[in-house]
């Protein structure tokens, strides 16, 4: 005989996952607003949690926090209702889940570059039948264990979101294929790394780039999924009116940095 299941109940029970603010935002036809952190400190998180964005941008791909830093991140973010989009590193399928089972809302996935590549992402962070997610539920985002199993699968799958990021030439025949696949629920374009990618680089305005834009947001759109992309606050509008419906404005590094070159700045006169 099979041994039960480690789980408070195997159905239903009073517990559940989190319900996504950022797709609550989305359903209700509204734009996500995102902040994005540098910086691994959980009391960064909360200041600009308590400024009300829909989610915080935290990042493993480009900075030096640890799980534990990203875990106190989130739970500073939740005080105040707000999601966490969480950019994994390229590695195996725990550099993947463990950013949900951590609670984070959302992930962001670098790098995206073909249909495979698509699968295989969608594989790791979708539970059957949409993927083949490897299922555990003792940790943060099954309340440990308190959620039960089936609702768990259920709302795991409908609840968290993973944002495919397109920042490669060699993405762009695939891009419809990956827009229109079951369980790809975001394309999220880089315009950073796509303008180094294709020779001109720091040019995000440049019309080669803008194009990419524009086709990354309808098809995305055509096909039921989140649009997502960075911007300033000036282009806010008009990236909305293109379609984007997740807009990340903003860092903490830029808003400390600009703070201390302008107060440095206030001796220049003396």
């Amino acid at each position: 005989m099979s041994q039960p299941l480690p789980y408070a109940a195997t159905t239903a029970s009073r517990h559940r996952v989190r319900p996504s603010r950022v797709l609550r935002t989305i359903r209700e036809g509204k734009v996500a607003r995102v902040l994005k952190l540098n910086t691994a400190d959980a009391k960064v998180a909360e200041i600009f949690a308590a400024a009300q964005p829909d989610a915080l941008w935290v990042c493993m791909e480009h900075t030096s926090a640890t799980w534990e830093q990203v875990e106190n991140q989130i739970r500073a973010a939740k005080i105040y209702d707000v999601d966490t989009l969480l950019r994994v590193s390229r590695g195996s399928y725990s550099d993947y889940i463990r950013g949900y089972e951590i609670d984070a809302a959302g992930l962001i996935v670098p790098h995206v570059i073909d249909v495979d590549d698509a699968r295989r992402v969608r594989d790791i962070t979708k539970f059957a039948p949409l993927g083949k997610r490897a299922v555990d539920g003792g940790n943060n985002d099954a309340q440990f264990t308190r959620v039960g199993f089936l609702d768990y699968l259920e709302t795991a799958n409908r609840e968290r979101f993973a944002c495919y990021q397109i920042e490669d030439p060699e993405a762009l025949p695939h891009l419809e294929a990956i827009a229109e696949m079951d369980g790809v629920d975001c394309l999220f374009f880089g315009p950073g790394d796509f303008s180094v990618a294709t020779g001109i680089p720091g040019q995000i305005q440049h019309p080669d780039i803008k194009a990419v834009r524009k086709r990354v947001a309808e098809l995305a759109r055509k096909h039921g999924k989140i649009a997502a992309t960075v911007t300033s606050r000036e282009l806010i509008g008009e990236y909305i009116d293109m379609g984007y419906n997740l807009l990340s404005v903003g860092a903490d590094v830029i808003a400390l940095a600009n703070y201390a070159d302008e107060a440095m700045a206030a001796f220049d006169k003396f």
